[in-house]
């Protein structure tokens, strides 16, 4: 039984660590570069629906 919690911990270790990972990612990216993706979308999304 103490085998199963053992795994259960890493498992939810692991989980917190790879959410960890993707906020770092979205973070480093910095204002800047959330925003010139963010309008590039904006300008794909309006080329798409003119055509």
């Amino acid at each position: 039984m103490s085998h199963d919690t053992r795994e259960d911990k890493m498992r939810s270790q692991r989980k917190a660590k790879e959410k960890e990972n993707h906020y770092n990612i979205l973070t480093s990216l910095g204002w800047k570069s959330v925003g010139v993706l963010f309008l590039l979308l904006i300008i794909v999304f309006v080329v798409y629906t003119l055509l």
